[in-house]
C-alpha cells in the first residue's frame, strides 16, 4: 500500500478548508443580514401602523369638527363662546324692560365664576350672576320681561330664581304706579379659555 502524496494534496486541502471557512462566515453574514432586515421591517411596519392610527385619529376627528362646525359657530355667534359681553346682556335687559313699558330698572353684575364642569362635558364654563329688580305693575310683566329677553338675549342664561313682593300697604293707588317689586337672578354662562377676560 502507498501512502498518499500529501504534498500534493496540502494545497487542495487548504483551499477547500479556506473554502469551508469563507461558506461559514457567509452563513453567518447573511444571517446577521436577515436578522437586520427583520428588526428594521418590524420597526418599520411599527411605524407605519402608529401612521395609519394616527391617520385614523385625524379622520375621525375631521369628521366630528365637521359635524359640529356648524353648531360651533352659532354659539360663538350667540355669545356662549368665548369672552363675556356684558354690554351686549345689560342692553338685552333694557330693551326687554322697554319693550314691556317698565320704569326703574336696577341690575347689578357679579364677576365670571367657574361652573360646575359636568354641566358642559368638561368644559371650561363660566357663569355670571346678574341680579335684576323691576318694579311691575301687574303679575303678568314678570313673565312679558322674561319671553322679551329671551327674543333677544345675546347668549345663553337660566333664571336661578325670582321673587315677587308687594310695594307698599296703601289701600287706594295711582293706576300707573307700580304695585309689585321682582327680584330675579339670572345666570349667564360663557365658554372662555381666560376665564378673566370680559369686555
Amino acid at each position: 500500500m502507498t501512502r498518499p502524496p500529501f504534498a500534493v494534496l496540502k494545497l487542495s486541502l487548504i483551499l477547500v478548508l479556506i473554502a469551508l471557512l469563507l461558506a461559514g462566515i457567509g452563513v453567518l453574514w447573511s444571517r446577521q443580514q436577515a436578522l437586520d432586515a427583520q428588526t428594521a421591517r418590524l420597526r418599520l411596519q411599527g411605524a407605519l401602523n402608529s401612521a395609519q392610527q394616527q391617520l385614523h385619529r385625524s379622520r375621525q376627528q375631521q369628521r366630528l369638527i365637521d359635524t359640529y362646525l356648524a353648531d360651533y359657530r352659532n354659539l360663538a355667534r350667540r355669545g356662549f363662546v368665548g369672552a363675556e359681553d356684558r354690554l351686549a346682556w345689560i342692553e338685552a335687559v333694557q330693551l326687554a324692560n322697554r319693550e314691556v313699558g317698565l320704569a326703574g330698572l336696577e341690575y347689578r353684575l357679579t364677576p365670571r365664576d367657574a361652573s360646575d364642569p359636568a354641566l358642559a362635558q368638561g368644559l371650561p364654563l363660566g357663569q355670571t350672576a346678574m341680579f335684576l329688580t323691576l318694579p311691575l305693575l301687574v303679575e303678568t310683566d314678570l313673565p312679558r320681561f322674561l319671553a322679551a329677553l329671551e327674543a333677544r338675549a345675546p347668549g345663553i342664561y337660566r333664571v336661578h330664581g325670582c321673587r315677587l313682593s308687594r310695594l307698599g300697604s296703601a289701600s287706594f293707588e295711582a293706576v300707573n304706579q307700580p304695585r309689585l317689586q321682582a327680584e330675579c337672578e339670572l345666570l349667564w354662562f360663557t365658554v372662555a379659555t381666560d376665564a378673566g377676560t370680559t369686555r
